[in-house]
């Protein structure tokens, strides 16, 4: 009886334990999916990422191009990744390029290297945090089984200065501008009716093209400028990749919001302005030189680009006719004007009286002429004959 009860006892101890194996880790399966990923903070043993930011010896302005770059370094297999950055408030995001994966040296080992490289432009003023970027892992263990681990980047505080300039005055922080002013005929030396187009580029490093100024005003009584549609223009340049197959494989275009160049890393920007100008006098027409501050990031100097004064008029045709008769002699100089009166106007008066009377009586049939006799004398001296005299029809 007693051996019956142990066997009923071993048996239902069996069974409980079967129920409860599959129940517990059902438990720990679900704590596993609370907690998440393992949090590795700034590295695990074989993987770490950090971020650098390209400062200068003083603290950015509101709207001044700020590089930031995410890099890491692995030496342990990576079978998936994401890099999740942060809600950056305050900040203008704008990638620069793509990730970047290479060997790298890391501290005298050769490991796989990553950068992701982003511009930031602070959109206001005071101290600004960078959170913390996260790259997900899934990384392959010694035995082949996977493990996500989250790795973060330690969070950075920005000081922002505000623009040094007056209030609704234009702000342009860039690292280098150029201005070109080019027409399509010399506006010194147009023709009667003609036209000519002024194309204005400006171009500037570290700026996107929204930040880069209005078009100048050219409005004057004396001449007609028909304004064309600005063109603008923002790319990315990027940093030319080392010239391993695997780089210029991820150096392939890709499609995307801007146009990417091969340049030192950071944004580049352009806008043209174009006018249609027809002058509607004969007289020269000034237009004035047209001034560009701008904020030189690079030397941490105020500058000014300057588009420059020209002058638009219709060129002349050649010398008058009294130019040229007085050249040759026929004439003499202009005499100079008389002074206006009461004794010039009644000699005019009598001088156009005598003009008119002579006039009159040129056109006056002389007197003891014929009727139908013509006044003018014939070939050698003689009256001309009517035709109804000579016998013959008039022709």
């Amino acid at each position: 009886m007693v051996g019956a009860c142990q066997a009923a006892l071993r048996l239902a101890a069996a069974g409980l334990a079967r129920l409860v194996r599959p129940v517990g880790a059902l438990a720990l399966l679900v704590l596993a999916l609370a907690a998440g990923p393992a949090a590795a903070g700034d590295g695990i043993p074989g993987a770490r990422i950090w971020l650098e930011i390209e400062r200068h010896d003083r603290p950015p302005f509101v709207q001044e191009m700020v590089l930031v770059r995410v890099r890491g370094a692995f030496t342990v297999p990576i079978a998936l990744q994401k890099l999740e950055p942060p809600d950056l408030a305050g900040f203008r995001v704008l990638p620069i390029g793509k990730d970047y994966w290479g060997e790298v040296d890391d501290d005298g080992r050769q490991a796989l290297g990553m950068v992701r490289s982003f511009a930031l432009f602070p959109q206001r003023s005071g101290e600004l945090t960078i959170g913390s970027f996260v790259h997900r892992l899934t990384i392959v263990g010694a035995s082949g089984g996977r493990e996500t681990v989250d790795l973060a980047t330690d969070p950075a505080t920005l000081t922002v200065a505000p623009a040094p300039v007056a209030e609704g005055a234009w702000w342009l922080p860039a690292s280098a501008l150029t201005v070109t002013d080019s027409w399509s005929v010399a506006p010194e030396a147009l023709a009667i009716g003609q036209s000519t187009r002024r194309t204005v580029t400006i171009e500037a490093a570290g700026v996107t093209d929204d930040q880069l100024p209005p078009a100048p005003t050219l409005r004057t009584p004396k001449l007609i400028a028909f304004a064309a549609a600005p063109e603008r223009e923002t790319v990315v340049a990027v940093t030319p990749p080392p010239t391993s197959r695997e780089a210029r494989r991820q150096s392939l275009a890709k499609p995307g919001r801007y146009r990417e160049i091969l340049a030192p890393d950071g944004v580049r920007a352009k806008v043209v302005y174009a006018w249609e100008i027809r002058p509607t006098t004969d007289e020269a027409v000034d237009l004035p030189a047209v001034e560009i501050p701008w904020f030189d990031t690079a030397a941490g100097l105020m500058r000014t680009a300057v588009i420059p004064a020209r002058t638009v008029s219709v060129a002349p045709l050649g010398p008058s006719l009294d130019d040229m008769e007085r050249a040759l002699g026929i004439v003499g100089p202009p005499e100079p004007p008389r002074g206006g009166g009461l004794a010039d106007l009644a000699f005019a008066a009598l001088v156009f009286l005598a003009s008119f009377a002579a006039t009159v009586t040129a056109v006056r049939r002389p007197p003891g002429g014929g009727r139908g006799r013509s006044w003018l004398p014939a070939r050698g001296g003689r009256p001309a004959r009517p035709a109804s005299e000579t016998g013959r029809r008039p022709r």
